[in-house]
C-alpha cells in the first residue's frame, strides 16, 4: 500500500516547489480519449510557461495529471532547477506506473 500512497504525491510536490520559487500557479489540462466505455486520459501540466506531459493512456485524471507532475519534477531537478529530491518515493510511484500500464 506504501507504494499506491506515494504514487499520488507528485503533484504535492509540485506545487510545493512552485509556491517555493514564487511561481504563481501550476495549472493542468487534461484531454479523455477513447471509447466512453474504456476511456484513457492524458494531461500536461504548466509550470512557468512550460509544458510538461504525461505517459500516455491512463485509466483516470487523477493519474494523468501525477504523471504530468512527476514529469515536471523530474525535468526540473535534471536542470538544476530543483536541488533536493527525496527518489525513494520517486522509485515506488515509476514502478507501480509501470505495474498500472502493464495490467
Amino acid at each position: 500500500m506504501q507504494g499506491v500512497l506515494n504514487c499520488y504525491v507528485f503533484k504535492r510536490h509540485l506545487q510545493d516547489y512552485a509556491q517555493k520559487v514564487g511561481i504563481s500557479t501550476t495549472m493542468y489540462e487534461t484531454t479523455k480519449g477513447g471509447p466512453s466505455h474504456e476511456p484513457f486520459f492524458m494531461s500536461t501540466v504548466i509550470v512557468n510557461d512550460v509544458r510538461y506531459k504525461s505517459l500516455p493512456q491512463f485509466m483516470n485524471r487523477e493519474a494523468a495529471e501525477q504523471s504530468a507532475a512527476e514529469i515536471a519534477l523530474m525535468e526540473l531537478t535534471k536542470s538544476g532547477q530543483i536541488q533536493e529530491t527525496n527518489t525513494q518515493p520517486l522509485l515506488a510511484a515509476i514502478l507501480l506506473l509501470i505495474h498500472l500500464l502493464l495490467v
